[in-house]
């Protein structure tokens, strides 16, 4: 009878235990981003998790997954584990799949070069080679996106590019009359150099709708920093005004051949919606915002008060 409450109260003792061995949260001092191969057995798993600290033992971790029925359960790939884990959580982690997704952000304005450039980043197979878009510029949309380590750069493009067409025709049916575009891409030309314009991005579309309609020159500064290309130093100077480049607004009429940069929805709205004004002119006041002028008198005013004596 008492070799039977001893070995009762060894195995409540025993279960206890291991009870709380499994559930014994181990504590980093950060999160770590581990990488389960393809392939990858209970053995190298329970490795993997003892050799960055995660566990306190990979036999009591292969024992656990084994009684559990999940040691070949677990799913390969990136996961990010927080400071504290347990046998239990980083089991029920791994069993889940609860990946670690990386992200990639498209910035408003960004151009073409500055978006291919970003087919090295981490974790991303670079299949520009490969791609079955027809790279332009103009043509996705900014966001972040979220990929798993391993997917390639052509289905981040892809998901951008579809988002770019579905809000791009959505606004496009809903533009006001009168509006100065063939089409959607005439739309996000302009779109793209509001964008780089400032934030009161109704007004400028305004002021810029109007000019097209009056065969005024854009002379927008933005088109020509796109037409210098790496020869921009930071510093429009005024031979740079004189570049022989279809996209230097300052030199040709109408808009350029095509956008010079990906634009957000506000911008695109601002261009397929713009306030209506009287307004032919501005310049920056130097604290992100723009004097409006209706006459070239006045804009000349405006540029020698905010621009000229400000310097």
């Amino acid at each position: 009878m008492k070799n039977l409450k001893s070995i009762s109260l060894s195995l409540i003792f025993f279960v206890v235990f291991s009870f709380i061995l499994i559930h014994f949260k181990v504590t980093k001092e950060s999160s770590v981003i581990i990488n389960i191969p393809e392939g990858s057995n209970i053995s190298l798993i329970s490795k993997i998790l003892f050799e960055e600290g995660l566990i306190l033992n990979p036999i009591l971790f292969k024992t656990y997954t084994r009684l559990t029925l999940s040691d070949k359960k677990l799913q390969a790939g990136e996961y990010l584990i927080d400071s504290y884990q347990s046998t239990y959580t980083l089991n029920k982690k791994l069993l889940e799949g609860d990946f670690y997704y990386r992200k990639l952000t498209l910035l408003p304005g960004s151009t073409l070069k500055t978006i291919l450039n970003l087919s090295n980043s981490a974790g991303l197979v670079n299949d520009l080679d490969s791609i079955d878009i027809n790279l332009e510029e103009g043509i996705f949309y900014p966001d972040t996106y979220y990929y798993l380590k391993g997917e390639t750069f052509s289905s981040i493009l892809f998901q951008s590019h579809i988002r770019w067409k579905e809000i791009s025709n959505k606004l496009w049916e809903i533009r006001d009359d009168d509006l100065p575009y063939a089409n959607i891409m005439e739309a996000t030309t302009l779109a793209s150099i509001i964008e780089k314009e400032g934030i009161e991005k109704e007004t400028i579309a305004g002021v810029f709708v109007n000019r097209l309609k009056q065969n005024m020159k854009l002379q927008s500064d933005p088109t020509v920093i796109y037409a210098l290309g790496d020869d921009f130093d930071g510093d429009i100077k005024r031979k740079d005004l004189r570049i022989d480049s279809p996209y230097n607004t300052y030199r040709y009429r109408g808009l350029p051949p095509g956008p010079i940069s990906i634009v957000s929805e506000d911008s695109l709205r601002a261009a397929l919606r713009p306030k209506e004004t009287d307004y032919l002119y501005f310049v920056s006041m130097g604290n992100g915002f723009h004097k409006f002028s209706k006459n070239l008198t006045d804009h000349n005013k405006a540029v020698l008060e905010y621009q000229i004596n400000e310097r």
